[in-house]
């Protein structure tokens, strides 16, 4: 039977000037998964540094599977600052379905 579980990354800005700029990426890697496990992620931003950014977009891009014989997979992801507010957090939840 199949099992659901849920994870969850942060990352947040420390002052001003290390804000998300619009168009910024960020690596991110994950692990440990077996074959055959199904992986889903979302990125939302939690925090903007003006009132006035009504709307911030995050992209998760570039999905892949790093594998090693007999020693399991890393999930290798990207999350892309799609929309043109600086972004001063965000999270990135995924869920993980194994057989």
């Amino acid at each position: 039977m199949a099992s659901v579980d849920y994870r969850c990354v942060s990352w947040a800005s420390i002052e001003q000037g290390e804000d998300m700029a619009p168009g910024d990426v960020h690596k991110w890697w994950a692990n440990p998964f077996r074959i055959g496990d199904a992986l889903s992620f979302t990125a939302y931003a939690t925090g903007t540094r003006y009132a006035t950014d009504l709307h911030s977009t995050l992209a998760v891009e570039d999905v892949q599977m790093d594998g090693v014989p007999n020693s399991g997979y890393t999930v290798l992801f990207s999350v892309r600052n799609a929309g043109n507010t600086f972004i001063v957090s965000y999270f990135v939840g995924f869920s993980i379905i194994s057989g």
